[in-house]
């Protein structure tokens, strides 16, 4: 049995400032009887493709999360962290600072155990970097099949991060966020290997865990939340796929604004247009006339930004102190509030069932005519 630990910096917090955890090894065996390795790989990071005996050598997988009231950079605070999980002395200090785990102001650690016959390879010291004859010595078969090996339990472990994250915001909707919008990205991280007190350490830097959510353990509803999208997580739904991808980061631009109008467009057909949009959503998830006239007023402004930054060729700064396109919302409010009305949407679908048909359903006239008869609000 091995050990695998993934290292980075996360801006997911908790209310109540105290260290978390969620355990997701009940979902392999789930993802396993759904097939997990069939589904189209759609990620530009970590998407090398994995089969199903990769995903049944998947023992356990926690995503624990650290939380401080100040960076970890400070006097080295990130080391007491890294000390929990493998002795600091086996790795060198200029490796493990060359991740950028270092300046994380909290501390995501991804942990797993699982099965492998294959060899733990072994990191070559700062010299060795140099001797062309050592580094040659990594390229022979096992080191390769090892680290194919790893490629294929990484892009695993992405998968189960992502579910865990589009729960987080289908669970935890969110307000006036942008304190924590950077202005650059700042991908960081490392994972490390270990067998019998081998240890094999590679850069691996990622920004799946650094949108800022807000965890309050008194509206936690996960577990019901994950029951219900495990059974569809191993589809190919591109509103989830371009959700994650508007979300991956706490570095916005208008481009995660655009993949934001994009997740909303791809609940309906080709050619639909944008008033039809904007009619039947605030139809499906508003509770009285007040909020549909407000939900259908963002979707309208929703599209008239994108069109403005799309054909206009004008690029909008989504931090809360930018200039507003309009005099009425800041540019950031409007990117939550497309965020939670897209929560909303979600939602319908899941209380409905729609995720578990056969086929992708998109909102159509013929499905609301299916859904009449009952009522089609999914009562928040």
């Amino acid at each position: 049995m091995k050990n695998f630990l993934w290292f980075t910096h996360t801006n997911i917090d908790c209310s109540t400032k105290k260290d978390f955890s969620f355990d997701l090894t009940p979902y392999i065996k789930i993802f396993i009887e759904k097939e997990l390795w069939k589904k189209k790989r759609y990620r530009t990071e970590y998407n090398f493709e994995f089969e199903k005996e990769n995903l049944e050598n998947l023992k356990s997988i926690k995503i624990n999360f650290h939380l401080k009231t100040s960076p970890y950079s400070n006097c080295h605070e990130y080391e007491a962290v890294l000390e929990q999980y493998f002795p600091l002395k086996k790795i060198e200090q200029l490796k493990i600072v060359s991740s950028g785990i270092a300046d994380a102001g909290r501390i995501g650690v991804i942990e797993v155990q699982f099965e492998s016959e294959k060899i733990v390879r072994k990191n070559l010291k700062y010299k060795e970097e140099k001797d062309y004859e050592k580094v040659l010595e990594q390229l022979d078969e096992e080191n390769m099949n090892s680290w194919e090996e790893s490629n294929k339990l990484k892009s695993i472990i992405s998968e189960f991060i992502q579910f865990l994250t589009f729960n987080l915001h289908l669970n935890f909707l969110t307000q006036r966020y942008s304190f924590s919008f950077a202005d650059k990205p700042n991908p960081s991280g490392f994972s490390l290997i270990n067998e019998n007190r081998h240890y094999f350490y590679e850069n691996d830097r990622m920004e799946m865990l650094s949108h800022y959510i807000l965890y309050e353990l008194q509206n936690d509803n996960l577990d019901s939340l994950m029951d219900k999208t495990s059974k569809f997580w191993t589809k190919d739904i591109n509103s989830i796929h371009f959700f994650l991808e508007a979300l991956k980061s706490n570095y916005i631009t208008s481009t995660n604004f655009i993949k934001l109008v994009f997740t909303l467009e791809t609940f309906f057909g080709k050619n639909v247009s944008n008033d039809y949009i904007s009619l039947v959503i605030p139809l499906i998830i508003s509770n009285n006339i007040s909020d549909m006239k407000k939900h259908r007023e963002i979707i309208r402004k929703s599209f008239s930004l994108r069109n403005e930054i799309v054909h206009g060729n004008i690029l909008f700064n989504f931090n809360s102190s930018a200039k507003s396109y309009f005099n009425d919302i800041r540019n950031d409010e409007l990117f939550f509030e497309l965020k939670n009305l897209i929560i909303h949407v979600f939602h319908f679908y899941i209380n409905n069932d729609l995720y578990l048909r056969k086929y992708n359903v998109n909102i159509s006239h013929e499905l609301m005519f299916e859904l009449l008869p009952k009522g089609i609000n999914y009562n928040n």
